[in-house]
């Protein structure tokens, strides 16, 4: 039950204004790999921290805090509701079968301020990407059912922006060169969507500000071989030549989605 608690907070947190998002992509040779989105909200925790005024006694209270640093898997949360999944049309069942391959990533230290999770699952090879997205988001509608803070934030435009990323960007991986795109088919970002995402940033006042415009959405993938060239300048390649990272200021990139399509061509 606790499992249960603690991804229901998660979730909760998920939605909320995240410092920095993360989407990586680690590949095996033969074209499987696994897909993590992570949250990290390290900077908000310092920035809270600090607007609260803490005390001394707090920061000792913080060096005996307990180091989070663990994965959860899906499959066991099912486990533990299985007796409320039996009891569900077989077709509902079936859709939650799927998410046995959903994990949640999460890292938390109150004494360095670090707080991070990830939400993510395995797959066989780019073409299950869409689904694997979508099982994403029911997990987290389902351990979010009935959360009327959860309602609330995800209603939030940053929220929006950030799911609305991938569902307009596809992926591509033959073994030798991986493409990621935003699609022809997707809506450009209207004038008025990117009005309200400023709009709410402000809204959040001066002491959020640097933190909204500080907000970063980063790109990091791995890859068994080495790479020979990036159609993106800015992208760095790591000192092994097999990964692949390039960071964006989140609001440059819903105003222009474009920016971060990539070309990565590997070492035959």
């Amino acid at each position: 039950m606790k499992r249960i608690k603690l991804f229901s907070f998660l979730l909760t947190a998920l939605v909320f204004s995240s410092c920095s998002f993360t989407e990586e992509i680690t590949f095996k040779e033969d074209g499987s790999g696994e897909f993590v989105m992570y949250y990290d909200m390290s900077e908000m925790m310092t920035a809270m921290k600090g607007m609260g005024g803490e005390k001394p006694e707090d920061s000792e209270k913080k060096e005996a805090t307990e180091i989070i640093d663990s994965t959860i898997f899906f499959k066991d949360i099912l486990v533990e509701r299985a007796d409320s999944i039996s009891k569900l049309p077989q077709e509902e069942q079936k859709k939650l079968k799927k998410l046995e391959s959903v994990i949640m990533k999460m890292k938390m230290n109150e004494a360095t301020d670090e707080f991070s999770f990830g939400f993510g699952s395995s797959f066989k090879n780019l073409n299950d990407l869409p689904e694997m997205l979508d099982n994403l988001e029911t997990a987290k509608k389902m351990n979010s059912k009935g959360n009327a803070q959860y309602d609330q934030m995800s209603a939030s435009q940053v929220a929006k922006s950030a799911e609305n990323t991938l569902e307009n960007v596809s992926f591509t991986f033959d073994g030798t060169r991986f493409s990621r795109f935003y699609k022809e088919t997707a809506e450009e970002v209207s004038k008025e969507e990117i009005e309200a995402l400023t709009a709410e940033m402000s809204s959040m006042g001066e002491d959020y500000k640097e933190l909204f415009d500080n907000m970063s959405y980063n790109l990091v993938y791995h890859f068994p071989k080495k790479v020979k060239s990036v159609s993106n300048k800015d992208a760095v390649i790591s000192n092994n030549g097999k990964t692949v990272t390039l960071s964006l200021n989140f609001t440059d990139m819903v105003k222009n989605p474009n920016y971060n399509n990539l070309d990565i061509k590997l070492v035959d």
